[in-house]
């Protein structure tokens, strides 16, 4: 091989290695539009490469030819595989149906079955043993017919591929032009090159050019990819973002005559874009929108109403812009159509949510307000008036101006629902006080809760309302009124009740210590009936002084370990243990739950038959929570397990279960028996979710 060999072999070896590494790199982005194509069309040209840097080394005629078929193989496949990247790239292909990618490829595919059995048709060329007929990688022999007719077949996509390139070229920001630029004069370099090889004859000496520049090429591609970002951001024809927008776009010469429209005005519109075209944009916008161009131009923006073909309203929002020319009727106008009816609906139903609440603030006597760190206002929206306290910057300047509304030594109950607000210990707070004297005058309700917090967990957004309670205070009063004076009767109708009971017990106590000869074995029956009737009836009405005052007032947090001490007094002197192990737990009861306690104490000792020791503990499932109070004692029967709770049900006064029941009943706390008869009884108090605090896990 001599020198100019030598350099022209390395020379197509480098510039194989740059398009193999194109080849390789681009194998793995093949989401990225057009990719795929530029590698194959990457490896074409490695392949072109390499058969020519083959075809100098080996200077046996026979393997110059193998060489050669294959080298035609690719030098086929390269301009095809050149002109679907473009199509790629350019969004062309989204518009080519398979069937015409297959048609384009048929008559590459039949040239490659020509270039393959060359040897037996030579319709590429024709062989020869002469060895001066091969210059370098380059055949001078006699071509044949299907070598010129795949050639301007070849010229031909690279022709189109160039202008596909082109087309794009004017219409792409700055940025992609580059892109552009370097895609051309990468394709152009060696097609020109190809075209004088082929065309032209150099003192009867024809060299290959189109190799050599694929060097030049392949550089130039290197830089598109990995300098200007191909495949990491691609064009896009600004004449199809007007094509394929949702938005209708209308375009009108200075005559007002419509010159173009996309296929979302035609929609809107309801006509064909060859109906639009060259017909009058005031007069389609009177027809369509009731409105006119002149109109449209003042106002700059309208949202308009029209009937579609099915005869429902539907709103668009239309827009003017005015395109500048060198004189009155060089100039045109752009007409922006957008469907506005999603909006206008959720406007129409905001609009009715906003007065259905306005309404129902109204009837509530309810008042909103806000406050928000960086606005430094506490705005207030109520039925009566609007209005903004400015300079509340901070979160102890919104308690402060809070407090101003406070009076008669209720200024610092705010103090400790806030200090938790402003720690992070809750987001919600609400207090209750008088506006002038307590008894007589207004009452109202603030409600607040943190939207959110900054990275030191202080609140910057609150909201809350207000509401005047005076009528629910009203009612309080007159129930707790009404309360006191039934108290009062019940009082005294069972002391009376009590009085009179004790006078029948009396007597029947006397008469019984008559001499036994006084009276008969009847009557003296039927005397000590009448005690036990009467002590009945002494043991219901005392029954009813402990639960007079049932639901009478507020539920509250009770200590279940110290309502368990308190109502272990009943059974002080049985002998019988308790326990409870619930330490710090508090459920949400009424007050009178400590009176559920020793009821069921009692009945343990009562009923349970040689009990000796009572249980009272918390248990925490995934699924609920409940307090349990058991015993060692006999148990309930299985049939007796729903009855013990019913009204009048039990040997006693038959009050003692149901009642409590009704207490635990009056904070969502189911109570049911789930013992097993023989190893004693076990109470279950359901609690809600929300119906306990303080519990630690052991």
């Amino acid at each position: 091989m001599d020198n100019p060999g030598f350099f022209l072999f390395i020379l197509l070896l480098g510039s194989a290695c740059i398009t193999g590494g194109i080849a390789w790199t681009l194998r793995s982005r093949h989401e990225a539009r057009g990719a795929i194509w530029l590698s194959y069309t990457a490896a074409a040209l490695t392949g072109w490469l390499c058969c020519d840097a083959a075809i100098i080394v080996f200077p046996d005629i026979s393997l110059k030819f193998v060489f050669s078929g294959f080298k035609y193989i690719f030098i086929i496949l390269t301009p095809l595989m050149f002109f679907f990247f473009t199509l790629a790239y350019t969004g062309k292909d989204e518009h080519m149906p398979g069937w015409q990618r297959a048609a384009i490829s048929l008559f590459p595919a039949a040239s490659i079955v020509f270039a393959l059995t060359n040897p037996w048709t030579g319709l590429f060329y024709l062989q020869s043993a002469d060895p001066s007929l091969w210059i370098f990688n380059n055949y001078i022999g006699q071509y044949g017919i299907w070598f010129w007719i795949n050639l301007i077949y070849s010229y031909a996509l690279v022709t189109a591929s160039l202008l596909l390139l082109t087309g794009i070229l004017t219409s792409s920001p700055p940025h992609f032009r580059w892109q552009i630029d370097l895609l051309i004069m990468s394709a152009l370099l060696p097609f020109t090159a190809n075209i004088f090889t082929v065309f032209t004859d150099v003192e009867g000496n024809a060299v290959d050019l189109t190799p050599l520049f694929f060097a030049l090429s392949a550089i130039l591609v290197f830089i598109t990819i990995f300098w200007l970002g191909l495949f990491s951001i691609m064009p896009f024809a600004r004449t199809r973002i007007i094509t394929e927008i949702h938005e209708g776009v209308i375009v009108a010469d200075g005559n007002g005559v419509i010159i173009d429209i996309n296929s979302a005005a035609c929609t809107s519109a309801g006509v064909t874009e060859n109906e639009a075209i060259s017909s009058s944009a005031d007069g389609l916008l009177g027809r369509v929108f009731k409105t006119s161009l002149t109109a449209l131009r003042e106002a700059r923006s309208l949202t308009i109403s029209h009937a579609d073909t099915a005869g429902e309203i539907c709103w668009y929002d239309l827009t003017v812009s005015r395109i500048e020319g060198y004189d009155t009727q060089s100039g045109g106008t752009i007409i922006l159509i957008r469907d506005a009816t999603a909006r206008k609906r959720i406007e129409e139903e905001m609009k009715a949510k906003d007065l259905r609440l306005k309404i129902a603030m109204e009837g509530a006597g309810l008042a909103s307000w806000e406050w928000r760190e960086g606005q430094g206002y506490v705005t207030y929206e109520n039925p009566l008036t609007d209005r903004a306290i400015p300079n509340v910057t901070t979160v102890e300047a919104l308690i402060d101006q809070l407090k101003v509304y406070l009076k008669n030594g209720y200024e610092t109950s705010l103090d400790e629902p806030l200090a938790d607000i402003v720690t992070g210990g809750k987001d919600t707070f609400s207090i209750e006080f008088p506006v002038g004297n307590p008894q007589k005058g207004r009452w109202i309700q603030i409600t607040g809760q943190v939207i959110e917090r900054d990275n030191a967990k202080r609140p910057v957004w609150i909201v809350g309302i207000t509401q005047d309670v005076s009528s629910h205070y009203a009612a309080r009063s007159a129930i707790m009124e009404a309360n006191t004076k039934i108290k009062l009767l019940t009082s005294i109708t069972r002391h009376d009740i009590l009085n009179q009971v004790t006078v029948i017990r009396m007597v029947a106590e006397l008469t019984e210590m008559e001499p036994d000869g006084a009276m008969n074995s009847e009557v003296r029956e039927m005397i000590a009936k009448i005690d036990h009737s009467a002590e009945v009836i002494e043991d219901q009405i005392s029954f009813t002084r402990d639960y007079e005052d049932l639901g009478t007032y507020t539920p509250s947090w009770q200590n279940v370990a110290d309502a368990a001490a308190w109502a272990k007094g009943i059974i002080s002197r049985t002998g019988i243990a308790v326990s409870c192990d619930t330490g710090t737990l508090e459920i949400y009861a009424d007050p009178m739950f400590r009176k559920v306690l020793e009821n069921l104490f009692e009945n343990a000792h009562r009923h349970g038959k040689s009990v000796t020791a009572v249980t009272v503990r918390f248990e925490h499932h995934p699924d609920e929570s409940c307090l349990v109070v058991e015993d060692d004692g006999r148990g309930v029967p299985q049939e007796f397990k729903e009855k013990i709770f019913k009204q009048g049900y039990g040997q006693n006064t038959g009050f003692g279960l149901f009642l409590s029941k009704e207490i635990l009943a009056l904070t969502y706390i189911t109570i049911t028996e789930e013992g097993k008869e023989g190893e004693g009884s076990r109470f279950v108090m359901h609690l809600p979710e929300d119906g306990y605090q303080g519990y630690r896990e052991k």
